[in-house]
């Protein structure tokens, strides 16, 4: 049974460091948490986005992504109002924080 993670995101423009692109569906990235950034080299795990909702005019958007294996998650990782970094391997993709589960 997939592990669910939901969340609200700015996609970083490209001039900034991020990617030219745009979110895409079953892409696969990486998730870290803002308030672990020392753990960031040890500690991101793979995603898969399932369903999103993203604004090309306001780089915001909304995800429901599932993780890409079972990780022993700390519970308080998936409470809402976590803090997040979406990555690519070294470049940052967007940030955002986890939400509740909504509709798209």
């Amino acid at each position: 049974m997939p592990i669910w993670i939901h969340f609200e995101f700015m996609w970083v423009p490209s001039e900034f460091g991020g990617n030219k692109g745009t979110p895409y569906p079953n892409m696969r990235t990486e998730i870290g948490w803002q308030r672990h950034l020392g753990e960031l080299q040890e500690f991101t795990i793979d995603i898969q986005w399932v369903q999103f909702d993203y604004d090309e005019t306001t780089r915001q958007g909304y995800a429901k992504c599932s993780f890409g294996s079972h990780h022993q998650l700390p519970e308080e990782r998936l409470k809402p109002d976590q803090f997040i970094i979406i990555l690519n391997g070294p470049r940052i993709l967007a940030i955002g924080r986890i939400v509740e589960e909504r509709s798209l």
